[in-house]
């Protein structure tokens, strides 16, 4: 799958990288906006991959979770993620990690709510936003979940996440009859991309 990744792809994916570890302090201390910002011009560096680039031709589009890589202490986690057409996830949290997502290419809607979880579950919806190419959410509270859907209903999307650590599990929250239940799944990565 990675065959067609070019030497300029391999270099923008080390950037992001070295952009993120010079953004976290020697004491692990993270300051979200400053990797927000060290990292805001992602989508128009030199290689920024594109979504069908990671996608076999073969194949249906498929929804992928592609690693970058982690920091030198695991102590934040880079990934691209391929959306099909009109692709949505489940609401889900990010179990309690901070986080950002950048548009590389195509439109993302991202809807965000607040999770009470005290008994009963509950989730207030906060604000919706559409996010194309540069635009980028983050979320620094661990008392935050949202639902992500791919606009386009003929292309596909590709987005940077970043997160504090390693997503390994979250929770997906469904509503159902007026009450909110949610659910533990492990996160699924497909092999890591070359350096």
């Amino acid at each position: 799958m990675y065959d067609a990744l070019t030497p300029s792809i391999r270099a923008w994916n080390a950037r992001v990288l070295a952009t993120i570890e010079r953004c976290v302090d020697r004491q692990a201390q993270v300051d979200v906006d400053r990797i927000a910002a060290g990292l805001s011009q992602v989508a128009a560096w030199p290689g920024c991959p594109q979504a069908t680039l990671l996608s076999p031709a073969t194949e249906a589009p498929s929804y992928r979770r592609l690693p970058l890589g982690t920091g030198n202490a695991r102590n934040h986690e880079a990934l691209l993620i391929v959306w099909p057409p009109g692709h949505a996830t489940p609401v889900h949290d990010h179990d309690g990690l901070w986080g950002m997502e950048f548009v590389l290419d195509g439109v993302l809607e991202v809807e965000s709510f607040k999770l009470l979880p005290q008994p009963p579950i509950r989730l207030e919806r906060d604000h919706s936003r559409v996010i194309g190419v540069g635009d980028h959410v983050a979320f620094s509270r661990a008392d935050y979940a949202h639902r992500c859907r791919n606009l386009s209903r003929q292309r596909q999307a590709l987005s940077l996440h970043v997160y504090g650590g390693e997503l390994n599990r979250y929770r997906s929250f469904v509503h159902d009859r007026g009450q909110w239940s949610s659910e533990l799944h492990q996160a699924v990565r497909e092999s890591a991309m070359p350096a």
